[in-house]
């Protein structure tokens, strides 16, 4: 069985023809693709997400990229109670993987058939090197300090890319409420004695016309990036305090009710 995709959108940065072929594109490797999109976000876009067959769209209010990312798997997960997996992935990024690296993202998807508990998917090294430095400079902060807490060597939790178990998705709906779901996620499965894995792939360059950010190759960017380091360090520390818990965490159960978002 296909894994199915989940994705938020905020005002993608593409053309018209760029979006037809990333539709074309996932539409063939996964067997539903669900998607939360910010009010901001053209009508053009948003028209076109809606027509595309096994496309599912939520159009949302911008309250931030982790309040989109629970409205998402609330979305699917109410929707799909057979789903061998589930794949996340910031909708930017699979633009990218569409047009630079389609055929490792395709062979990826069609490994993933069944994830056992929560993937932490990361760039390889080679993919690495094409983020700015602002970037890949604060990153390792937060990935050094995810592998201690998490006990994986050479995370990279910083990509914006993971699958999970429906199981998983439970635990993380159930649960989830702060500011980071890259560290917040995999460290509620852990909590609830989940499997976790740490794996790299080759499908996420970045882009400078996709993915670029603000001040990304000056010094001031090091300053927004750095806010976003310390924020998931506060992450992880309070992750690494509830670890110590000896109440399990929460599970959403099939047949809800469900009233979080």
């Amino acid at each position: 069985m296909q894994p199915v995709l989940l994705a938020t959108i905020h005002h993608p940065n593409v053309s018209l023809p760029q979006l037809q072929q990333v539709v074309a594109s996932v539409s063939k490797m996964f067997s539903a693709i669900y998607v939360t999109i910010s009010s901001v976000t053209t009508s053009k876009v948003r028209h076109l997400l809606d027509e595309a067959p096994k496309f599912h769209c939520r159009i949302i209010e911008p309250h931030g990229a982790a309040d989109a990312r629970r409205k998402v798997l609330e979305f699917g997960l109410r929707d799909v109670h057979d789903a061998a997996s589930f794949f996340y992935c910031d909708f930017d990024k699979i633009v990218v993987a569409v047009e630079r690296a389609e055929p490792a993202l395709e062979a990826f998807v069609k490994r993933l058939q069944a994830v056992d508990g929560y993937q932490i998917v990361g760039r390889d090294s080679v993919v690495m090197r094409s983020y700015p430095a602002t970037w890949r400079e604060t990153e390792a902060i937060t990935n050094k300090a995810a592998s201690a807490v998490l006990g994986l060597p050479d995370l990279d939790i910083t990509a914006g890319c993971c699958a999970f178990s429906q199981e998983a998705a439970r635990y993380i709906l159930a649960n989830s409420e702060g500011l980071l779901t890259d560290t917040e996620w995999p460290l509620i499965c852990k909590a609830a004695k989940l499997p976790i894995v740490g794996i790299k792939v080759n499908f996420l360059p970045y882009d400078q016309a996709v993915n670029a950010g603000r001040d990304d190759d000056n010094w001031r960017g090091y300053a927004s990036r750095l806010r976003l380091a310390y924020q998931a360090l506060q992450s992880l520390e309070q992750g690494a305090d509830s670890l110590n818990r000896t109440d399990p965490p929460k599970q959403v159960q099939f047949g809800w009710p469900y009233n979080g978002y």
